[in-house]
């Protein structure tokens, strides 16, 4: 008796807080750099990502090259906005791929469920 309840209780637990914990675990890491040529860090989760356009100045480093904006929902209807190299913005872009395929792919090969709240 104890087994038959044991194990769809394991089940019930994994279904419930692994997905959703590994969803929102992976964070896109980059580099943000300002108009007058200070940098940071910052991590965003892939998901939170709304877009990356064109920003108003040059880079620092290279005048020849505008900077990019990328745009995070905040979640309450408006965005936080960080400024990136050219460079930096195609890594973020190339990031938010690779998760994407990965994701798909977990569903490609597998009958899971992703939940996502």
């Amino acid at each position: 008796m104890k087994h038959t309840l044991l194990l769809p209780a394991l089940f019930l637990a994994v279904l419930l807080f692994c997905p959703a914990h590994a969803a929102d675990s992976y964070k896109v890491v980059f580099e943000t750099m300002d108009c007058s040529g200070n940098t940071g860090f910052a991590t965003v989760g892939p998901d939170e990502i709304y877009k990356i356009g064109d920003d108003d100045c040059t880079d620092p480093d290279n005048p020849a090259k505008k900077l990019k904006q990328l745009l995070i929902h905040d979640g309450q209807g408006s965005y936080r906005i960080f400024t990136l190299t050219q460079d930096e913005a195609r890594n973020v872009m190339q990031d938010v791929k690779e998760y994407m395929r990965s994701r798909k792919g977990v569903l490609d090969r597998s009958d899971s469920i992703i939940i996502s709240h």
